[in-house]
Order: structure tokens, then sequence, then C-alpha cells
């Protein structure tokens, strides 16, 4: 009786532990996948990254990348700014 109880607090404990893990890979790749919407796409290289994808990458690491991007102008720049503020609260 002990072990079923101890092999359930432990089977529950691993759960949240999975589900928390989950939730914290899920935000991350969310923000990757935002930050690739709101940049142009050239794939110019002009930032210093290879393409549009490597810098969203890079935006995980250090957020103010964004304004390496030479091509991010006028209301995607004002897009990508609004985002970065929400994300920062």
């Amino acid at each position: 009786m002990i072990g079923i109880l101890i092999l359930t607090l432990l089977a529950l404990l691993l759960s949240v532990i999975l589900v928390t893990i989950d939730y914290k890979l899920n935000r991350r790749e969310n923000k990757e996948d935002e930050f690739r919407k709101l940049l142009p796409g050239y794939n110019c290289g002009a930032c210093g990254y290879g393409s549009c994808d490597g810098m969203a990458k890079a935006m995980l690491e250090e957020i103010q990348n964004y304004k390496k991007c030479k091509p991010l102008r006028g209301d995607a720049l004002k897009e990508m700014e609004a985002y970065v503020r929400k994300i920062k609260q």
C-alpha cells in the first residue's frame, strides 16, 4: 500500500516537472516564431547572421539584436518594438 502511494506521488511530481519544461520550451519557440514573422525575411545577412532565422534565434539571447537589422524600418520596426516591449513586461 505504501509502495503504491510513493509511486503515485513520484508520478505526480514527474508530471509536474515535465509540464513545466514543456511550457518553457514552447514559450521559447513561440517567441522565435514571432521574431521570425516580424523580421523582413530578406535573408540579406546585413545584421551579421546568415539569415532571418539566425537573427530570430539570436534574439532569444539578446533581444536588442533587432536593431542590427538594416531593412527593418517603418511600420515593421514599430511592430517589433511593440512586441519587444510586450515581452519585457
